[in-house]
């Protein structure tokens, strides 16, 4: 359930926006693979993935813990969804969630609460951290924005024991 705390999807739709800025038209994505087959799979395993899947969405529908999170990202505007995908690499049984480009405001509201940013001092500074961390750690650029920005150490809505403080060199 740690990918549906709100600061990791806040981040992954993040790095998603930075990433493909120009093909997303306002809608980011970040897809949490939970099966998956190698290949061009038989039949056979074609089935045991949809029966993992169905058996994992039907145990998830009434687990309080991931009705809980899915339902606090909800409130924040994230959408979700079980799916399936392939390609050349094989079929794969996933988590979907999506956010509108323009609501990622709520979800950084929804992460700063859960990491004790009260004021509105606070969270301003807070998010500014943040936007420097991703431009820092995962924008395409990172190495220049390496000397245009001072280190933040890390996301200021991680855990303290997590916070990174370099995460490329």
């Amino acid at each position: 359930m740690q990918r549906l705390r709100p600061e990791v999807a806040l981040l992954n739709f993040a790095v998603s926006q930075l990433a493909y800025q120009h093909q997303g038209h306002g809608r980011l994505a970040d897809d949490i693979w939970l099966d998956r087959t190698q290949g061009n799979p038989s039949p056979d395993e074609v089935a045991r993935l949809e029966a993992a899947h169905e058996a994992r969405r039907a145990a998830w529908a009434v687990d309080p813990a991931f009705v809980s999170a899915v339902g606090r990202l909800q409130g924040a505007g994230v959408d979700w969804a079980f799916d399936y995908e392939s390609d050349v690499s094989g079929e794969f049984s996933l988590l979907r969630l999506r956010i509108a480009a323009d609501d990622l405001g709520a979800l950084e509201a929804l992460a700063a609460e859960d990491s004790g940013y009260v004021t509105p001092e606070a969270r301003a500074s807070a998010a500014e951290c943040f936007r420097i961390f991703v431009l820092r750690d995962y924008h395409p650029d990172w190495r220049r924005n390496r000397g245009l920005y001072p280190d933040v150490g890390g996301s200021p809505y991680a855990a303290s024991a997590s916070r990174r403080t370099e995460t490329r060199s």
